[in-house]
């Protein structure tokens, strides 16, 4: 079969960038930033995707920030809920296939359980809402898309955490990160491969799109620091603080605590065994300080 021609939203950001990356050597890819489609304005998506030719639609576009969406509720929607709704409606009416990927935010993060796709959400912030709302316009809107939930990216096309705690220990040794919180850290390289591989299977609904094992923003980055070390980067120290969500009054949305996913889905479906994100991550910084 001919390798299916992609659209690829959102193309400027850290997941999508990556994607177009990945794909766009093998496939033929048209790939729009925020400027070239955008979600405020839901009502000119159908006439512009009307002009561009595609089999898949790839939608890492979206409004991720939970402070900024409490505090423009509207254009959280627009950018979550309706933007993707009138993708899936797009695409199932000219037989298209959806990947919208969605977030570890739509689970309430209370229990301390390992959440599969059927459990149960409860988003406890309007981003979380808003994916979540956006989640089911989608599958409502087509019964083949697939809803990809992904947590805690990183890689090379968009500081992330560990990034951040590198630049900070160059510059200090007094370090504090989150310990209560947890969740799975993911390599956007990793999604990509997933991706590539998921454009040749049938699935739809929901899939989990993490590496295996979990973290809290205070072992993830004690993990980057002492790794840090052993490529010779003059960070000053590899210990970090430990303190407690509370403590960052700062932040205006709640964040859930514990929202570490289950990937046994996507492990099945692909025949692989997922590496664990502390490999993922080695193998990130590994190529980016090497590169320097």
């Amino acid at each position: 079969m001919p390798a299916p021609r992609i659209l690829i939203l959102g193309s400027n950001g850290g997941l999508g960038r990556a994607l177009v990356r990945q794909l766009a050597p093998k496939h033929e890819v048209t790939a729009w930033t925020r400027a070239e489609l955008d979600f405020d304005q839901p009502e000119a998506i159908a006439s512009k995707l009307a002009g561009c030719e595609f089999d898949v639609l790839l939608n890492p576009a979206g409004m991720t920030h939970p402070d900024a969406c409490e505090a423009q509720p509207e254009k959280a929607r627009l950018a979550n809920v309706l933007g993707p709704q009138v993708l899936a409606q797009c695409c199932h009416e000219r037989g298209a296939r959806l990947i919208h990927f969605s977030t570890d935010y739509v689970f309430s993060g209370e229990p301390d359980v390992l959440w599969d796709e059927d459990d149960l959400t409860d988003p406890v912030n309007l981003y979380g809402r808003t994916k979540r709302e956006g989640e089911m316009a989608v599958l409502q809107a087509s019964s083949d898309a697939l809803v990809a939930r992904v947590s805690w990216l990183f890689g090379p096309d968009k500081p992330s955490h560990p990034d951040q705690m590198i630049e900070r220990a160059l510059e200090s040794a007094d370090l504090t990160a989150v310990a209560d919180k947890t969740s799975a850290p993911t390599s956007t390289q990793d999604v990509c491969e997933w991706i590539e591989c998921l454009l040749q299977k049938s699935a739809s609904g929901v899939l989990h799109l993490c590496n295996s094992g979990m973290a809290s923003w205070h072992s993830w980055a004690e993990q980057t620091l002492a790794f840090a070390e052993t490529l010779g980067i003059p960070v000053q120290t590899a210990r970090v603080r430990p303190i407690k969500l509370a403590e960052l009054t700062q932040l205006k949305a709640a964040r859930p605590l514990s929202t570490v996913m289950s990937n046994q889905r996507l492990q099945s479906l692909l025949d692989i065994e997922i590496r664990h994100w502390g490999a993922a991550l080695e193998d990130y910084l590994g190529r980016k300080y090497q590169l320097r």
